[in-house]
């Protein structure tokens, strides 16, 4: 539709799909550092990556962004070395900050007569910049230009602060998020009242559920130290700050998954005991909770995985980066601990809830790999399961995600779907 068409719309008629919704595009950014830490590939985890949405996703587009003119070559060389039909993806060159591209790619609602149109809020590199940033700058342009791109001319602005990862829609006015990251770290100068005030006039829902807290492990890297293991610190390689996908997530209009940590779990780790107090609460707020229309709903409950390390050194990237990019906070992390420097472990962003979903096949996080425990192994059948019990119509597709967990996000954080709108 055009500006003309527009103004015989009405915007209330306009809605944001939930995700497993039937969707035409899948948007991914392709990552400028070859690899994290040494030994796990990012482009050749990107590129493996893109070949399962190539070959087994049912009737999407494939558009995978390169920064820089120069990124395009890794990407068709990692590409062609995963056996990648490259004529079945469209390849664009705008300077996008990140590789996130849930984050900040383009939020298209749509209207029962095939129109869409973009919600276009603002953005500020996960509250750790300012929205006038370099970065945040690039990041919050992507959205717009993708959209015209792909013919989308239509945009309604927001002065929100706000990322994709940190709200689930189910496409029939209910919206979950987080309450400290919406409120207090992206948008501390509103009230909770006011944020969803305007959630709703931005998205057109009627409702908004919110979670307290996150998961601990989602935390700001500078946060602190996240666990000690063997008496060594443990440090969170990256993170979003505070992401709901991390964690729960609507698999239809009236079904959720949310994760669950056992009390044996709890009693292992202090991150553990932490992350399922917040799932707990959650879990009450759920169910307590109904959707627009008065109905309560089914909830289903998705194992943690087990945690696993990285030993990173000066020259890996997740390493040399950790600390400059948070200089400014002096010596010490937010707990009081020294901030590291030189060796570090490392955990990466671990979910079994950042999955894709697309028209017919869900791709699932997974970890088991030769030499790793097979208490891993059976963590990721029974989220398998757990998958295929929400998803009976669609094929899961395990997808072994450690390369992108290293670098703060995942499966779903890497995508962005784009919903068809129905005629």
């Amino acid at each position: 539709m055009n500006n003309l068409e527009y103004k015989e719309l009405d915007y209330k008629d306009f809605r944001f799909p939930g995700e497993f919704e039937p969707q035409e595009a899948v948007i991914l950014g392709w990552p400028e550092m070859a690899e994290c830490v040494k030994g796990y590939s990012l482009h050749q985890a990107f590129a493996q990556l893109i070949k399962i949405i190539v070959e087994q996703a049912n009737d999407v587009t494939v558009y995978v962004n390169c920064p820089k003119e120069e990124m395009v070559t890794s990407c068709k060389k990692a590409l062609a070395e995963e056996k990648v039909d490259i004529e079945k993806v469209k390849i664009t060159t705008y300077p996008d900050g990140s590789n996130w591209t849930r984050d900040y790619g383009p939020d298209m609602m749509v209207d029962d007569r095939g129109n869409k149109i973009l919600a276009n809020p603002r953005f500020n590199m996960y509250g750790q910049s300012t929205i006038d940033s370099t970065t945040s700058q690039l990041c919050a342009r992507f959205a717009p230009h993708l959209a015209l791109e792909m013919g989308y001319r239509d945009f309604v602005n927001s002065t929100l602060i706000t990322e994709g990862g940190d709200k689930e829609f189910n496409g029939n006015g209910v919206l979950m998020t987080l309450r400290d990251t919406e409120v207090t770290k992206r948008n501390p100068h509103m009230s909770t009242e006011e944020v969803e005030k305007e959630l709703k006039r931005l998205f057109n829902v009627k409702k908004v559920i919110w979670f307290e807290k996150g998961v601990f492990d989602d935390e700001l890297t500078t946060s602190g130290v996240l666990d000690y293991v063997d008496g060594e610190p443990v440090y969170r390689s990256s993170s979003a700050n505070g992401h709901i996908d991390e964690f729960c997530r609507f698999v239809d209009t009236n079904t959720i998954i949310l994760a669950e940590v056992t009390d044996e779990e709890a009693a292992t780790m202090n991150s553990h005991r932490i992350t399922k107090e917040r799932l707990d609460a959650a879990y009450e707020i759920l169910n307590n909770s109904t959707d627009a229309a008065g109905q309560p709903f089914k909830i289903l409950r998705m194992p943690i995985p087990e945690p696993f390390y990285v030993h990173t050194k000066k020259g890996d990237w997740i390493n040399d980066t950790w600390t400059c990019r948070y200089s400014e906070g002096g010596d010490y992390l937010d707990d009081g601990t020294p901030m590291p420097h030189g060796d570090m472990v490392m955990q990466p962003a671990l979910s079994y809830c950042n999955f894709l979903i697309l028209n017919n096949i869900v791709i699932a996080q997974s970890y088991w790999e030769e030499g790793r425990p097979e208490s891993i192994k059976e963590l990721d059948k029974q989220a398998l399961a757990v998958l295929q019990e929400a998803f009976p119509d669609r094929k899961i597709v395990p997808f072994v995600s450690t390369a992108l967990n290293i670098r703060g996000g995942g499966v779903h954080c890497a995508t962005k779907n784009i919903p068809i709108s129905a005629k």
